[in-house]
């Protein structure tokens, strides 16, 4: 291999590292823009940090490519054994930089649980409560129908996955949400 292709093959390795770097740093900052228009709208953070998946022994978790934050409306009842908790939806923000056709979406998702199933809110490492729901067919009965996605708890995903009975979410490309309004309109307004 020549001098020139080592160099070039080098060079294309740190941009994309590079890109990579900035695309996080982006992500951070909507998540945290996500917290702060979340609070305006009515809505309270289930955690402070976002969920996701992560490996040592498998590369493909070394690489965070998929982050979701949960919400619940503020006005609601507190759950008697969780009261950092409220007796309503879990509303679900998942960023997937690579989503379903290989373009970033963000997922709008409500969840319904049956909360005498938790014993604790949400950790980081619970990511796949949340996400299996949408792609897991042997705990969910799952259709995708003009654009929705539902999602209905067998009797055995209903145990594993904390009593969650279904779910339904929408898709809008990540690239649509530049600015805090977009956070507000095209996010929180939706659910």
């Amino acid at each position: 291999m020549s001098t020139k292709v080592v160099t070039d093959l080098g060079e294309n390795i740190s941009n994309a590292v590079q890109v990579l770097q900035e695309t996080y740093k982006n992500v951070h900052l909507l998540l945290n823009e996500l917290d702060r228009i979340g609070e305006k709208e009515g809505y309270t953070s289930l955690t402070p940090k976002f969920l996701r998946w992560k490996s040592d022994s498998a590369y493909d978790g070394w690489l965070t490519s998929n982050f979701i934050k949960l919400y619940q409306l503020k006005n609601e009842s507190p759950l008697p054994h969780l009261p950092n908790m409220t007796d309503g939806l879990v509303y679900g923000i998942e960023v997937d930089l690579v989503g379903e056709e290989n373009y970033p979406t963000i997922s709008l998702i409500k969840y319904t649980f049956d909360f005498t199933y938790w014993t604790r809110t949400p950790a980081i490492s619970d990511h796949w409560v949340f996400w299996d729901p949408f792609r897991n067919e042997r705990f969910f009965e799952i259709n995708h129908t003009d654009g929705i996605w539902t999602s209905t708890a067998l009797e055995k995903g209903k145990t594993r996955y904390w009593g969650l009975e279904n779910a339904s979410a929408i898709e809008i490309p990540l690239v649509s949400v530049s600015s805090p309004e977009d956070i507000s309109e095209k996010i929180f307004k939706k659910f």
